[in-house]
């Protein structure tokens, strides 16, 4: 993802040990369109920005 300001749908606080980020979120991921066109789940420590004022996925 190189676009500045980037979009994210949402927020997915996932419980899963194998999804551990790290960070203050250590459990999201974000829903978002890179760069190329394909959408999918971005890591929420590669994210400059708060994420809380994302709503949840679901």
């Amino acid at each position: 993802m190189y676009s500045n300001p980037s979009w994210f749908e949402c927020r997915y606080d996932g419980g899963d040990p194998d999804e551990y980020v790290g960070g203050p979120h250590p459990y999201r991921w974000e829903w978002t369109e890179a760069d190329n066109g394909e959408y999918g789940w971005m890591k929420d420590t590669a994210i400059g920005s708060e994420t809380n004022t994302l709503p949840a996925c679901w």
